[in-house]
């Protein structure tokens, strides 16, 4: 009598959302916006400053604040192709908590792209000599109700989509539970704790992760979520 053993692994893991030649391009955009980011803030290192003081230091050091400043605005079309790899994954098991992830992070990168031009501004006025005007620009007193706009498209957005993405990616098996660890260090360290530099090298991380999941085809197999559900 002949036995024949079958690994049926293969055919419990589920299907890469991208494959071939694709799925290179879908990985470097998850890494690329993040270490623009990481670039932007380590070029600007006092990020967090007051607006007099981040003023005085973007003018003793023209060079830096020009890459930060490129960097930063280079690192938005990047930031939403990586969306789009990171909502394409998670829509298979989660539609509708990627789908409203999707609409939360597109106007939170709105509100970034509005941001960027606030601070180019800011940073054109105090290379043209006028100072107390791009202290003016950073620091708004009164921001009125564009600036009540800005806030909720970006804080807000970048908040709860990020919140909603890190479920919907955890819910996914073609995505390592550490991609979802990197993205809620992010949360709490950068829109939370304010702490810049250290919240994007976790988003950094979250992206390298994905990259090689996406790359290599990982996926957890129905064996392997079942265990995790009884563990």
């Amino acid at each position: 009598m002949t036995v024949i053993v079958e690994d049926t692994s293969a055919r419990q893991r589920p299907a890469p959302v991208f494959t071939g030649r694709v799925r290179w391009v879908a990985a470097a955009l998850t890494v690329t916006g993040a270490a623009l980011q990481v670039a932007e803030f380590l070029l600007e290192p006092g990020g967090n400053a007051g607006a007099a003081n981040r003023i005085s230091w973007w003018l003793a050091h023209p060079d830096r604040i020009a890459f930060s400043k490129a960097a930063g605005m280079l690192a938005v079309p990047f930031l939403l192709g990586q969306l789009f790899v990171m909502v394409a994954i998670a829509r298979r098991h989660s539609r509708r908590i990627a789908t409203a992830a999707a609409v939360c992070l597109t106007a939170a990168m709105t509100g970034l792209a509005a941001i960027q031009g606030v601070e180019m501004a800011a940073l054109w006025t105090a290379r043209a000599g006028h100072r107390d005007a791009a202290v003016a620009i950073l620091d708004v007193s009164s921001p009125g109700l564009p600036g009540a706009v800005l806030f909720v498209l970006f804080f807000a957005g970048a908040l709860f989509g990020t919140v909603l993405l890190n479920i919907a990616l955890w819910r996914s098996p073609s995505v390592p539970r550490l991609v979802v660890v990197f993205g809620v260090g992010f949360v709490i360290m950068d829109l939370v704790l304010g702490w810049g530099i250290a919240g994007h090298l976790s988003a950094l991380a979250a992206g390298l992760v994905l990259a090689w999941a996406i790359v290599t085809g990982y996926g957890r197999t129905a064996h392997q979520r079942r265990w995790m559900r009884a563990h």
